[in-house]
């Protein structure tokens, strides 16, 4: 009977192992679903610094990861402080480059994007 159990423990952990592994990536909007995805959405927003826009500088989203080698995508910042870019769906690294009136740049990395489908991402960016 003991024998029994163990084959029983077995069968139940194991099973749990492959229910939890077998749901990964299930279900719309997984970022494992997209982590290699090709397909481009558009990103809108504005960047500021102390609440003001931010006039001159290049916003760059990079989307690389270890399934998908791309490069990042960069766009300039509108005198308004808006912008907007095209960029892959899922996980995007998101970095502003200021540029100043005298000419010195500040630059900062934010944590993560998740860029979804459809053209209704916005990403406001507030500079330090």
């Amino acid at each position: 009977m003991r024998r029994d159990d163990w084959r029983l423990g077995g069968l139940v952990l194991a099973s749990a192992i492959l229910a939890c592994c077998g749901c990964e990536g299930t279900g719309g909007g997984s970022s494992s679903e997209t982590t290699s995805s090709m397909t481009e959405a558009t990103v809108k927003g504005t960047v500021r610094a102390g609440g003001k826009p931010v006039s001159r500088g290049e916003i760059t989203f990079n989307p690389a990861n270890v399934n998908r080698k791309v490069p990042p995508r960069t766009e300039k910042i509108k005198p308004d402080g808006t912008y907007e870019i095209r960029t892959y769906l899922g996980q995007n690294v998101v970095s502003v480059a200021k540029t100043g009136t005298n000419k010195q740049q500040q630059s900062t990395t934010a944590r993560g994007f998740d860029v979804q489908s459809g053209d209704n991402n916005t990403y406001d960016f507030e500079l330090p």
